[in-house]
């Protein structure tokens, strides 16, 4: 996804000029003011992000007549077309709007001011004067009923998918990108790391042979049979799903304990079996733990990551066994095809040590039931299906507008598998807290300033416990949408019912679809939705001694 290096930005007084400016330099743009036709003739020799405001009225001061302005204005609009790349970007507005800007800021244009006129005659032949730059625009925007917000988000939106659009209106210009979704996005990061889940399954299917061959069965058989999950984020909570998901999903149980690496120097795991999953593999606290000898009681230490020359990798091919995740390098914040991978690979081997503890017949099974998420992933990224996530995105920014604090809920397999990992990546998606509610809501109050809720579908809950359950949140909660295979009458989200490890999958990528919708419809950048400033990662060593 890359910026247009040139962009010509016009417009009268008072049509939003200054607002947009902001924009365009907080998206690291030149702000140029030429005056003269001379400055455009350097532009082959810019190397950065420029943007050109050309100061038309500033002609009158270099001895040009008013009655020639407008032939001036054709030869810097005839010029600006010839830089490379150029956008021009035209704002523009209603005159009496224009008229009452003016006047309620007391400013007043060049040629009020020089020439006496009244405010509409001035912007009238400024607006004569622009014609020709609003005949070759690429953006046109009209700002008449617009907030200066949603002037930059929409600008933003604009130039980093560059589309060429007409608009008074963000909603419509979402409207418009999101009727053609996958072709509008095919260049933002996030989409296509959401997009590669399809491929990051299909290579763990051909996966199955490496977790017989590579876990050692001895080393194994030799252990307590005591399973430390070790991690931080959500490679720890990619891991405790992976136990729920066995529990709950598949009936089986192993003896395992979730242990923050931050934590581990608490815990004895003298010939334990240690899994410990890093995205990086160089989180500090994990870095910590391998430089302390933290990992060498263990009987074996299994590795989970993304990058095999890390520290966790080079630790693990040394001392246990690593499986990397092989997914693509997450640009973005908000991790997503690792988590699921890791979600997989973690499944697949804890079902092989319980394989190798005479609980047969699991891990087979759940390679088995992988082998069509394939396809269900294929569905879930088809346009009919992200029209659907789009009217329930809409439907909760519009509910969370006032109060950026929700519920995300459900019983059973959900609600220990996911809930954690959902209500993280809402934040860092769409910048709004959904508070977990586990197991049920029966039991504890509900915040009455909360305006919208998220219910979560489980395929081990009964349709009869699930509708007593959205009937409690309607009757509290204005906003209510669901997400599974059932419709219950309010806006939701169709998931086919499906295996446990399918569900869990298909309702965290649905969710991460659904969070970045939710992202533009209340107004974010695409830089913001992806890079937030202010959800920056801490990593420090571990702060406990």
């Amino acid at each position: 996804m890359a910026l247009p290096r040139c962009i010509t930005l016009v417009g009268p007084s008072g049509s939003g000029i200054t607002t947009v400016l902001k924009e365009l330099e907080s998206m690291g743009y030149d702000i140029i003011q030429p005056t003269l036709l001379e400055t455009l003739q350097d532009d082959e020799q810019r190397t950065d992000l420029h943007a050109y405001v050309p100061k038309i009225w500033d002609a009158l001061d270099k001895g040009i007549p008013l009655e020639k302005l407008g032939e001036y204005a054709r030869d810097l609009c005839r010029e600006a077309q010839k830089c490379q790349g150029n956008i021009t970007i035209f704002l523009q507005s209603e005159l009496p709007t224009l008229t009452k800007r003016q006047e309620e800021n007391r400013l007043k244009t060049r040629l009020s001011m020089e020439y006496n006129l009244p405010h509409q005659q001035a912007l009238q032949i400024e607006q004569q004067v622009l014609q020709p730059f609003s005949e070759v625009a690429q953006i046109k925007l009209d700002t008449t009923h617009l907030s200066p917000i949603l002037a930059r988000r929409t600008i933003s939106l604009l130039l980093n998918l560059r589309i060429p659009f007409e608009t008074n209106s963000y909603e419509k210009l979402v409207d418009h990108v999101v009727s053609d979704f996958f072709r509008s996005f095919k260049d933002v990061a996030l989409i296509q790391e959401i997009l590669s889940q399809g491929d990051a399954t299909r290579d763990f299917l051909n996966s199955q042979r490496d977790y017989v061959k590579n876990l050692d069965k001895e080393r194994i058989l030799q252990s307590n049979q005591r399973i430390f999950l070790v991690g931080e984020g959500s490679s720890l909570s990619s891991l405790q799903s992976a136990v729920w998901l066995l529990h709950k999903g598949y009936g089986l149980l192993l003896n395992t304990f979730r242990i923050p690496a931050s934590d581990l120097r608490f815990t004895d795991i003298t010939d334990a079996i240690v899994v410990i999953c890093s995205n990086s593999g160089n989180t500090a606290e994990i870095k910590q733990n391998i430089d302390d000898g933290g990992f060498d009681a263990a009987k074996l230490a299994i590795g989970i990551t993304n990058h095999e020359h890390s520290a966790l990798g080079d630790y693990c091919k040394e001392h246990g066994v690593l499986f990397p995740l092989h997914v693509c390098d997450e640009k973005p914040i908000a991790a997503t095809v690792s988590v699921s991978r890791s979600i997989l690979t973690a499944t697949a081997v804890l079902a092989r040590i319980g394989e190798l503890f005479g609980k047969t017949g699991v891990y087979d099974q759940i390679f088995e039931d992988a082998t069509h998420l394939p396809g269900l992933l294929r569905d879930v990224f088809s346009q009919r299906r992200i029209d659907t996530i789009a009217y329930v995105a809409k439907t909760l920014a519009r509910g969370m507008k006032d109060v950026r604090h929700g519920y995300i809920t459900s019983a059973g397999l959900l609600s220990d598998c996911l809930l954690s990992e959902a209500s993280l990546k809402a934040k860092e998606l769409a910048r709004v807290h959904l508070e977990p509610i586990f197991n049920s809501l029966f039991h504890g109050p509900l915040n009455p300033d909360v305006q919208s809720a998220i219910y979560l579908e489980d395929p081990l809950v009964t349709i009869d416990a699930m509708k007593k359950h959205i009937d409690k949140l309607n009757l509290y909660i204005p906003t209510v949408v669901t997400v599974g295979s059932h419709n219950f009458g309010i806006p939701h989200i169709f998931i086919p019912q499906t295996t446990p490890v399918n569900s869990l999958i298909l309702h965290l990528v649905t969710l991460q679809l659904l969070y970045f919708l939710m992202g533009l419809e209340s107004g974010f950048s695409l830089e913001e939705i992806q890079f937030p400033i202010r959800l920056s990662k801490v990593v420090l060593e571990s702060p406990l001694v």
